[in-house]
């Protein structure tokens, strides 16, 4: 029974880890620069997963911003709040499975 527990346990760490990651995204949607980041699960040889978070590089979107000196190209954050929204929607399912494992086991 514990060695049904335990992979169940990082699943709710993980997920936890992913959601928190996702929310610190779109809290950040509307800032100028921001990067986003994703959360990876790496199985871990004792079972289980362990989650790796990463920053995503990529550009944001640019527009021209009226400056008291002229315009000038503004980038804006590279969050994609429909895509964050899905996300979530699958992060808190996998932390509703892991936490029904963890009430069978």
């Amino acid at each position: 029974m514990i060695h049904t527990i335990y992979p169940a346990l990082s699943g709710l760490t993980a997920f936890s880890t992913q959601n928190g990651v996702i929310t610190h995204n779109i809290a950040n949607v509307m800032t100028h620069e921001f990067k986003k980041s994703r959360t990876e699960f790496v199985s871990v040889e004792a079972g289980g997963v362990r989650p790796v978070i990463q920053k995503i590089a990529s550009a944001g979107p640019s527009i021209l911003n009226n400056t008291g000196y002229g315009p000038a190209q503004l980038e804006l954050s590279n969050v994609d709040l429909g895509e964050e929204i899905v996300n979530q929607i699958i992060g808190q399912r996998g932390f509703e499975a892991n936490l029904q494992t963890i009430k069978a086991g």
